[in-house]
């Protein structure tokens, strides 16, 4: 297993023959190929981590 991206937005990149293996916090999350479907992935993830975020908090507290 070869590391690819240290760092890619948190995840840790390793190439492992002919797949690719995402890993976030020593939980494997995906393990796909080619390796822009697996940043792709990881992008659609982010983005919908953020917008569930900023939908909690424009939700939660009352505005005054």
């Amino acid at each position: 297993m070869r590391t690819i991206y240290e760092n890619y937005r948190g995840f840790k990149i390793n190439k492992d023959d002919n797949s690719y293996t995402a890993i976030h916090s020593n939980c494997i999350i995906m393990n796909q190929s080619p390796l822009s479907q697996v940043l792709d992935t990881i992008d659609s993830y982010i983005d919908s981590q953020l917008n569930a975020l900023q939908t909690d908090e424009s939700t939660s507290y009352p505005q005054s």
